[in-house]
């Protein structure tokens, strides 16, 4: 939701694009974007499995940045591709999951919470690549992102939110049910990429 406002916004796309070309004049390619982000976003799981929670939410900040960057760079520089989409994507994976287990390590009560989150996080992928793989096969774009209620940037926010309840001694019961709340808004925005898939399929192609 935060991810398609952002990109409506002309404001922000204007200083998408003006970082993307800064990167590019300066050598970073799409890929190399690409594996920074997955880097300094393992490097921030790292981080906050040492509660060292600053470095964490700092890491993730710049891996949340080179990763809004690597297809700007590689749209406006005329280099995208499919593998470069398949990386972006499996480059998400990692850092949400290094981010996850990270915050969870030095704190038994996420433990179970966490699964529950990791589970449906399983389920929401799923629907998010068996539908965008058919509606591929009938637009013009290289991946087909379905809409729903949690994209990347809702992701990011809940896990600076976590960290920095747990870094809070008096926060932390909020931990788990932090965790429940977001599992279930993952599962809701499975059920919407589900139907809107449906619908987008059940339509004649044209």
């Amino acid at each position: 939701m935060l991810d398609k406002l952002l990109g409506e916004n002309p404001s922000a796309r204007a200083i998408q694009s003006a970082a993307a070309h800064a990167l590019f004049r300066a050598g970073i390619s799409a890929d190399v974007a690409t594996a920074l982000a997955a880097l300094t976003g393992v490097g921030s799981g790292i981080a906050f499995g040492a509660e060292a929670v600053a470095w964490g939410v700092a890491l993730l900040a710049i891996s949340a940045a080179f990763d809004a960057l690597d297809g700007t760079i590689a749209r406006e520089s005329g280099s995208p591709s499919a593998l470069g989409g398949v990386f972006d994507l499996c480059s998400d994976r990692l850092v949400e999951t290094a981010v996850i287990v990270g915050i969870a390590w030095r704190a038994p009560d996420l433990w179970r919470p966490a699964l529950l989150l990791v589970g449906s996080w399983y389920i929401n992928i799923t629907v998010f690549l068996a539908v965008g793989a058919a509606l591929e096969r009938r637009g013009p774009k290289l991946i087909e992102y379905p809409p729903g209620i949690l994209e990347r940037t809702e992701a990011l926010v809940f896990f600076v939110v976590l960290a920095v309840i747990e870094a809070v001694a008096i926060l932390r019961p909020i931990g788990p049910f932090l965790c429940y709340a977001m599992t279930a808004l993952e599962l809701a925005t499975g059920i919407q990429r589900f139907v809107f898939g449906w619908k987008m399929l059940r339509r004649p192609a044209g």
